[in-house]
C-alpha cells in the first residue's frame, strides 16, 4: 500500500471513530433529555389533575374527569389509595411493546393515613419515534460526513503525498541513469526539507556521474593516444636501436659507420623525447580537466618568464632561420606562473614549428589600463578557416603525417584551452592561409 492510501485510510478511520463517538453520545444525550423532560411533564400533569380532582364537590365526578383526561392525552390515569391500590382507572396503554414511564402526585388536603394519589402512565412510543427520527438524522449525517470525508481525505492525501511521489519518480529516473535537475522546493516544512536534501544529493550524485563519464572518456582518449601516437615513435626508436646494435656488433668503426650510428641514436632519442612529451602533456591535461578546485591567482612577474622563453626558443628559431621577437610593456599580471608558462611555451613552439620563414612575435601590451593583451603571431602557412573550430580538440591535426614528423604531440592547443579555463579567460585565434596565424588572450593587470 502506497503512502497516499495509507494516509487516506488512517484519516478515514480517525474520522469514523470520532463520528461514531460523537453520534453515540448525541443519541444517548437526546434520549436522556426526552425521558427526563417527559417524566417532569407527567409529574406536573399528575399534580394538576390531583388539584383538579380535589376541587370537585362530588367524588362521582372523578371518573368523568379522569376519562376525559385519558381521552385527550392517550395516557392511562389511575386513582390510588394510601396503599397504592387502584380505586379508579381510565384509559389504557395502546402500544404494549413500547416502554412506559410514570408521573405521580398526591391529592392535596388529605391526611397522611387516608391520602390518595393520581398516577399517570404514558407510553414511550412517542419518545421512541422521536429517538428513531433523531437517530436516522444522525446516521444520515454520519453517512454524508463519511462520504465528504472520503472525498476530502483523498484530495488532502493526494496533495500531501504529491511531492513525495514526484520525488520518488524523479529518484527512479535518476537511478536509471537519466540526467535530471530536480526543482527547488519553496515549502517550509519537513517535506520541503526532504525535497531540498534529495535535490542536493541528486545534484552531487549526477555531478559525480558526469565526472566519472569524463574520466572514462579521458581514459579512452589516453588509450587511443597510446595506440595511435605512441606506437609509431616506439617502433621507430626500436628500429633505430636495433640497427645501431647491428652496427656495433659488426666491429667495423669507420667514420661513415660512426656517423650513421650517431644518426640512429639521435633519431631514437628524439622519438623517446616525443613519447615523454606526450605523456607529460596528457597527464597535465587530465589533471586540469578534473581539478574542480578554483586556481589561486597571484601576481606573476613577466620579466623572468619572458627571459626564460627567450632563452628556450631563440636557439630553436635561429636554427630554422627565423626571427624571434618579444615585446613587453607591463611588468606583472594576475595569473598562475606555471600555467602561463605552459600556455606561452606551447603557442611559441607551435608558431616556430609551423613557420618556414619570416618571424615569430610574442607581443605583450597593456590595454584599457587593467587588461594585459598576450599575442603570439607568425608568418607561417596559416590555418584554413574550416579547421579553426577544431584545432583546440585533443589529437586534432591539420596535416597528420607532417605534424608527426615535426614532433608535435597533438595536445598543445587542447592544453592551452584548458589552461585558459583555469585562469578564467579564453584563447582566440585568427589566421589567413599563406600569411600566418595570431593567437591571443587577456589577463588582469597587476
Amino acid at each position: 500500500m502506497n503512502i497516499r492510501n495509507r494516509v487516506l485510510l488512517i484519516f478515514f478511520m480517525l474520522v469514523c471513530l470520532g463520528v461514531m463517538v460523537i453520534s453515540s453520545y448525541s443519541i444517548i444525550s437526546v434520549r436522556d433529555y426526552l425521558l427526563s423532560t417527559s417524566k417532569d411533564e407527567l409529574n406536573l400533569q399528575a399534580r394538576y389533575l390531583a388539584g383538579l380532582l380535589v376541587n370537585q364537590p362530588d367524588e362521582g365526578q372523578f371518573s368523568v374527569i379522569m376519562v376525559d383526561y385519558a381521552h385527550y392525552t392517550n395516557h392511562q390515569v389511575e386513582l390510588l389509595d394510601t396503599d397504592f391500590h387502584v380505586i379508579l382507572t381510565a384509559g389504557a396503554i395502546r402500544d404494549t411493546t413500547a416502554p412506559t414511564f410514570l408521573g405521580i402526585a398526591a391529592l392535596p388536603g388529605f391526611p397522611t393515613e387516608s391520602r390518595q394519589y393520581v398516577r399517570i402512565t404514558a407510553s414511550g412510543a412517542g419518545i421512541q419515534t422521536t429517538l428513531n427520527r433523531v437517530r436516522y438524522l444522525i446516521y444520515g449525517g454520519i453517512l454524508g460526513a463519511l462520504l465528504f470525508t472520503v472525498l476530502v481525505s483523498w484530495v488532502v492525501a493526494d496533495r500531501v503525498t504529491l511531492p513525495i511521489r514526484k520525488l520518488a519518480s524523479d529518484s527512479r529516473r535518476i537511478a536509471d541513469g537519466e540526467i535530471l535537475v530536480l526543482p527547488r522546493s519553496e515549502r517550509r516544512d519537513e517535506i520541503g526539507d526532504l525535497t531540498r536534501a534529495v535535490a542536493a544529493m541528486a545534484s552531487r550524485l549526477q555531478s559525480d556521474i558526469l565526472d566519472l563519464k569524463r574520466l572514462n572518456q579521458a581514459q579512452e582518449d589516453f588509450i587511443a593516444a597510446l595506440s595511435h601516437e605512441v606506437r609509431n615513435p616506439i617502433f621507430s626508436a626500436r628500429g633505430y636501436l636495433e640497427m645501431a646494435l647491428e652496427e656495433c656488433a659488426s666491429g667495423t668503426w669507420s667514420k661513415g659507420k660512426q656517423k650513421q650510428l650517431l644518426d640512429y641514436l639521435g633519431k631514437s632519442h628524439r622519438n623517446l623525447l616525443r613519447i615523454r612529451d606526450l605523456f607529460t602533456d596528457m597527464l597535465l591535461l587530465v589533471r586540469l580537466e578534473f581539478d574542480q578546485e578554483p586556481m589561486n591567482l597571484s601576481i606573476v612577474s613577466l620579466g623572468p618568464l619572458v627571459s626564460e622563453l627567450e632563452e628556450t626558443f631563440l636557439p630553436q628559431a635561429q636554427e630554422r632561420g627565423l626571427a624571434f621577437t618579444i615585446r613587453t610593456e607591463p611588468n606583472a599580471v594576475r595569473g598562475n606562473a606555471e600555467i602561463l608558462k605552459i600556455v606561452l611555451a606551447n603557442l611559441v613552439a607551435n608558431a616556430i614549428r609551423h613557420t618556414e620563414q619570416g618571424e615569430v612575435l610574442l607581443d605583450i601590451t597593456l590595454r584599457d589600463s587593467d587588461k594585459v593583451h598576450f599575442m603570439v603571431s607568425d608568418t607561417g602557412k596559416g590555418i584554413p578557416a574550416r579547421h579553426l573550430e577544431s584545432i583546440f580538440e585533443k589529437f586534432y591535426r591539420i596535416d597528420k603525417a607532417r605534424d608527426r614528423e615535426q614532433g608535435g604531440t597533438g595536445l598543445g592547443l587542447a592544453l592551452v584551452k584548458q589552461c585558459m579555463r583555469t585562469m578564467h579567460t579564453e584563447i582566440k585565434v585568427e589566421s589567413e592561409v599563406g600569411h600566418g596565424s595570431r593567437f591571443w588572450f587577456e589577463l588582469q593587470a597587476a
